[in-house]
């Protein structure tokens, strides 16, 4: 590697997808784009990190060369530039047993995510903005891998299988009940990546241990990583790094965990965090 890859601190970086990479309409922006590939160019490893399973992730990330590992499922899968799956971290049966034996009387669409598809409740596929999901990602929705009409028979089927469950609920009183009794009884790690997204993984399963993960298996060290993202499920990620930045756009828990603030995802905030790196030689 030459003086000039050699000329900045950091040599991972971590970045969060929707609503830091990608802009609201789920687009990647020729800006953003660019400033990935002269990261990769300075030799900075760039790796996605993504609450989404690997089926799910844009082909617009997949396909910038020199992006060699994506993160997926909020840490609970890893997958190499070729899509083969070289981590897992898998929830515990109890839990899943247990989430849904506290859950039993109450009538919430699941979602569930198993070797990198997801599994839909089919009420969601056929109405998501009725049950909290934006408009800018009813593709997303639509495009799941099954439209199961019994989720929760699904899930107890698949109870040793599971990377993550989602319940999505837009009633903020009903949805945070129920986050907080499954809190209490089991031993979830439990966060968000919209506000009406309650996603449940296994203790271990987050961004951040998935980074460090990667920065092992690379041999990169702490003090040379960078993270980027917005919601709850990027903040363990991004007070982890060595530097973590927030788009300005993200969440309060995800405000924060961050050392640095940068323009929000519409306003190309990724771009302006690789030209922070690149500039000062962080």
């Amino acid at each position: 590697m030459g003086d000039t890859m050699n000329s900045h601190k950091t040599e991972l970086l971590a970045l969060d997808l929707d609503g830091t990479m990608l802009k609201s309409d789920v687009t990647l922006s020729p800006k953003v784009k660019g400033s990935i590939q002269r990261a990769i160019e300075n030799g900075i490893e760039v790796v996605a990190a993504s609450g989404r399973p690997f089926a799910s992730m844009p082909d617009c990330v997949l396909k910038i060369e020199g992006i060699n590992y994506s993160i997926t499922s909020n840490g609970a899968a890893i997958y190499d530039k070729n899509g083969v799956r070289i981590y897992s971290s898998l929830i515990d049966e109890a839990d899943v047993l247990k989430l849904l034996e506290i859950t039993q009387n109450y009538d919430l669409i699941f979602e569930a995510f198993i070797g990198g598809l997801t599994y839909t409740d089919i009420r969601y596929v056929q109405n998501p903005i009725k049950y909290g999901g934006s408009e800018a990602y009813i593709d997303y929705v639509r495009s799941s891998h099954g439209h199961i009409k019994n989720m929760r028979r699904f899930i107890y089927d698949h109870r040793t299988e599971l990377d993550s469950i989602v319940y999505v609920c837009s009633d903020k009183n009903l949805r945070d009940l129920i986050r907080s009794k499954i809190a209490y009884n089991t031993n979830f790690f439990i966060t968000s990546s919209t506000e009406n997204y309650v996603e449940f993984s296994a203790k271990n399963a987050t961004k951040a241990n998935a980074v460090k993960y990667v920065c092992k298996a690379l041999g990169i060290k702490r003090e040379n990583t960078a993270a980027c993202g917005n919601a709850d499920n990027d903040a363990d990620m991004i007070k982890w790094a060595n530097l973590g930045a927030a788009v300005s756009n993200a969440s309060p828990l995800c405000l924060d965990c961050a050392d640095i603030l940068v323009a929000s995802n519409d306003d190309d905030g990724v771009a302006e965090l690789v030209d922070y790196i690149l500039n000062n030689k962080f």
